[in-house]
């Protein structure tokens, strides 16, 4: 799986699928949950491949745009692209009808976007893009053959693994904008009968006991205990940074800035296991209160 691009909203997406086969089946929820559970250590083997390289690609476009622009040839390498892609998209059964509708606009349309979106001058004047596809019927499929075409044609370029890499970093944000949602996929997930996630879980008030409760259970826990067992007031720290970001997460005041997410664990070596552990412990935390 290591080029195959799968990614975690994939692996999510394949689960799903399989949890709506057993219940359909007759499955027991618990022998849901077990045969899921089961499945969760198979992601890290079919995702890595993606995560490993698209981090290192996003730390380099973190660093701004302006090279990737210049590797890509600038206004007129990226032009040529859009030729290379066309050629590509207007023969792929997936995605040519979208495409072939008013071929000279769009393509006349997404270059300029395109050139923007990858470090070039700020020229786009067209419309939103939710509102461009609103009514089009593009999903996920669409959009997943759509960045497949463009890396051909990035690879036809002659162009390296790595720049290909940035450029699919830059892309794939457009996904929840052409597709008309939130680019917070937990958007969706939040609200149920017209209720958010945090008033289903008791409140405010509910959601930092289950912190407290879940965090005495990390500092136990051999599995995870080296990462949460710290001073005092480190805990405090760490405590309320949790309460906070769940909050918000979960519907309430955004209280915690999600973009500090990643530089606060990147260097601090929270593998796939540690996560499910302390994923697990909050359910159990829940459970609890």
């Amino acid at each position: 799986h290591y080029g195959m691009n799968v990614s975690d909203y994939h692996f999510d997406a394949i689960l799903d699928i399989i949890r709506g086969v057993l219940k359909e089946s007759g499955v027991k929820p618990k022998d849901i949950t077990d045969a899921l559970l089961i499945l969760q250590p198979v992601r890290a083997d079919v995702t890595t491949g993606f995560t490993v390289r698209m981090e290192m690609a996003r730390k380099n476009v973190e660093k701004g745009k302006d090279q990737m622009f210049k590797r890509l040839g600038g206004s007129e390498g990226i032009t040529t692209l859009m030729d290379q892609f066309f050629n590509i998209g207007t023969t792929d059964v997936r995605i040519k009808e979208f495409l072939l509708k008013d071929k000279d606009r769009i393509k006349a349309g997404q270059t300029v976007y395109i050139v923007e979106m990858l470090g070039g001058p700020k020229a786009y004047k067209g419309k939103e893009l939710g509102e461009l596809h609103q009514n089009l019927g593009v999903n996920d499929y669409h959009f997943d053959a759509f960045l497949a075409d463009f890396g051909r044609a990035l690879l036809g370029a002659g162009h390296q693994d790595a720049l290909i890499d940035e450029v699919m970093v830059s892309l794939e944000p457009v996904r929840a904008d052409v597709l008309g949602r939130s680019r917070d996929s937990t958007d969706a997930a939040v609200m149920k009968d017209g209720k958010p996630l945090i008033e289903r879980l008791g409140g405010d008030m509910n959601l930092e006991t289950v912190v407290e409760s879940m965090y005495d259970k990390l500092v136990e826990d051999p599995r995870v205990r080296f990462h949460f067992e710290k001073a005092k007031a480190k805990q405090r720290q760490i405590r309320r940074k949790m309460y906070q970001y769940l909050s918000g997460a979960f519907g309430g005041p955004v209280q915690y800035d999600v973009k500090q997410m990643r530089p606060a664990h990147y260097n601090m070596n929270i593998t796939d296991y540690h996560f499910d552990v302390v994923a697990e412990l909050f359910q159990q935390s829940c459970k609890d209160n």
